[in-house]
């Protein structure tokens, strides 16, 4: 059997974290502490890259076998990259640290969009300079940009509001903080927008129909079918893979807030660019082999799945949690401060740029690029310069 690259991290990712992990259980500490957090970063980031390609692979199969198309592919692809991300995420939950679960969430939507924007520059144009989208991503995506933008906006203005007027009539101060009904509510919300998505992306846009004018749906069967046997093995790696190297993630993170002292947001933005690498690999991969709808559903994916996902996840996970928390009771699970307040404003303008550029013509060209790309940088100098202080 001829090893791959992501064959080689995965193993390299697992030979560093294991050990780790059982000498911990044991209570056995070889590695200073200044050290040992760094080699954990080190072997989780190598095991998430791993497991996230094992993940594409294993959906890639599932979706070759049932003859979608490549761009619903690589949604679902897309879909199962960020799986080790939502470890890294339940971990964190699991060690009652819900602000930072729902920053790293919110702040992987900013970097994605990002990398996105990125992305568009490298797309090949036509002879007017521009490069026309896909359908999908056209009538489908941008509907849910619009969604995501609006209740984006309506939460942040709502905390915002709770935040400023922090008394009622009666003179009883309300609650600076959102409690386990709440995320139970928003999560539930974003959670349903995403599976009518995902229905409606699936049905009308997901399998191959040789007769159909539309180049995205009008493809031939041309895709080998993955034996089951290798499907699960490789879905199975996927799973351990990512929920050691998320357990490695977390640990970093608690490392950099509660030793190193970085503000939670800079903790948060440093796990976004570990975690996401191997997702951005994946979009440069997909973009090398000519694969671009493939590489432009993972992109663009990367923006609306965590969203509505990652984020909607990482609300009712904190919700449910919250309730059996001894400590938090079900209230006060997520304070309302300019940490958690800033990066869900920022997925407001975030989200209404890339779908006016998306909506106006179906096409992008590099001045929209270069002007998403500005905003992003303007949005991340303010993350950076007052998520500090």
């Amino acid at each position: 059997m001829k090893l791959h690259l992501w064959h080689i991290s995965y193993i390299v990712g697992l030979a560093i974290v294991v050990p780790l992990l059982l000498l911990d259980f044991l209570g056995i500490h070889l590695l200073p502490e200044t050290i040992l957090p760094y080699v954990e970063l080190l072997g989780g980031i190598l095991l998430i890259a791993g497991s996230c390609e094992a993940f594409v692979i294993s959906v890639e199969g599932i979706a070759h076998n049932m003859h979608l198309t490549d761009y619903v592919a690589g949604i679902y692809a897309s879909i199962a990259s960020t799986i080790p991300e939502l470890f890294v995420i339940i971990f964190l939950i699991l060690g009652g640290n819900y602000e930072m679960a729902w920053i790293l969430a919110l702040a992987t939507i900013f970097m994605n969009s990002l990398v996105f924007a990125l992305y568009t520059l490298a797309l090949p144009k036509d002879e007017e300079g521009n490069f026309r989208l896909p359908d999908a991503i056209h009538h489908v995506g941008s509907d849910l940009l619009t969604m995501g933008a609006v209740i984006s906006l309506s939460v942040a203005l709502s905390m915002i509001l709770v935040h400023l007027f922090p008394l009622t009539e009666g003179g009883t101060e309300i609650a600076q903080s959102l409690n386990s009904s709440e995320l139970i509510l928003f999560g539930s919300c974003l959670i349903g927008v995403f599976v009518a998505y995902l229905y409606r992306i699936t049905k009308y846009y997901g399998k191959c129909d040789p007769t159909s004018d539309d180049p995205n749906v009008a493809c031939e069967i041309k895709h080998d079918v993955m034996p089951k046997k290798a499907l699960a093995i490789t879905l199975v790696m996927a799973v351990i893979g990512a929920a050691l190297g998320g357990e490695a993630l977390s640990s970093f993170g608690h490392y950099a807030i509660e030793t190193m002292h970085l503000p939670v947001i800079y903790a948060a933005l440093l796990l976004v660019m570990f975690g996401g690498t191997p997702e951005y690999i994946i979009v440069a991969s997909s973009h090398r082999k000519e694969q671009l709808e493939v590489a432009l559903s993972n992109a663009f994916g990367g923006i609306v799945q965590v969203f509505f996902v990652i984020f909607g996840f990482t609300m009712l996970m904190s919700g449910f949690l919250g309730f059996l928390d001894p400590i938090a009771q079900g209230v006060d699970i997520v304070p309302i401060d300019l940490n958690t307040v800033v990066l869900l404003i920022f997925a407001f303008p975030t989200m209404f740029i890339l779908r006016a550029m998306i909506t106006d013509d179906a096409k992008i060209n590099a001045l929209e690029s270069v002007s998403m790309i500005a905003v992003f940088i303007m949005m991340l100098y303010i993350l950076l310069f007052y998520g500090g202080i």
